[in-house]
């Protein structure tokens, strides 16, 4: 981020929290990260599966937030949504929220089979919860190569009016799919499965008994796919 000069977002979903230590022990390293950076970061809770969590993360110093009800009845995600947006109100924290459901296999996040956003679902949905973006199932799938149904994704900005739209599962999406992602109105891309595959090859490929050769090796490699994604998505320069 900071040799491209673009803001970014830090993110966790409950199993990097676990894997961590909790939401405790994770906010306070990633903010000691963050607060040396030279770019605009944003700790963000990723998935969160309950408001407890949501109040948890407030509590321990997350700067934005996701509450994802997408795997429960509609009314239910509605209504767990706008509680969760309400704990963010309250600390002036932006809320992204998910309707459909994406899918795929990523640790930590529930998964099922994929239930494509409805368009006028969405409109309603945003209207009622007032939530500041929306993660949108396009076609994509956590940890799996998708196709962006692009006249859908179309037919969901304007029904939402605009709103900032969220792609997940975007480490499968080719480039192409992605800058049409990025001119109907996707504003945020979750890439995780690169990140993951760059670092457990770069180990890989290791030899020797020191570990730190190999994870500065994974970190380069890791770093090498962020700048990608960020020259692909046009968000170089944006800090």
């Amino acid at each position: 981020a900071e040799a491209k000069h673009a803001a970014v977002f830090l993110q966790f979903n409950p199993s990097n929290l676990e894997h961590m230590g909790g939401v405790e022990v994770t906010a306070a390293t990633a903010r000691a990260y963050i607060s040396a950076a030279g770019v605009p970061i944003a700790l963000h809770l990723d998935h969160g599966p309950s408001v407890d969590l949501v109040r948890r993360a407030v509590r321990a110093g997350f700067s934005s937030l996701m509450f994802d009800g997408s795997t429960f009845p509609l009314e239910r995600n509605q209504r767990e949504t706008m509680e969760a947006y309400a704990v963010a109100a309250e600390v002036r924290l932006a809320l992204e929220a998910e309707l459909g459901h994406v899918g795929g296999r990523e640790p930590g996040v529930a998964t099922s089979e994929r239930v494509l956003t409805d368009p006028e679902s969405a409109a309603r949905f945003v209207e009622d919860t007032r939530v500041d973006s929306l993660a949108v199932s396009v076609g994509t799938a956590h940890g799996l190569a998708g196709e962006i149904d692009v006249p859908l994704l179309r037919e969901i900005r304007a029904a939402v009016r605009g709103l900032p739209l969220v792609l997940h599962g975007g480490s499968g999406v080719t480039p192409a799919d992605m800058r049409l992602a990025v001119e109907h109105g996707i504003r945020k891309v979750n890439i995780s499965s690169e990140l993951h595959s760059a670092f457990t090859r770069a180990v890989a490929g290791a030899t020797g008994n020191d570990p730190r050769p190999a994870l500065r090796a994974a970190r380069d490699a890791v770093a090498q796919v962020a700048e990608d994604r960020i020259d692909l998505l046009g968000a170089a320069f944006s800090a």
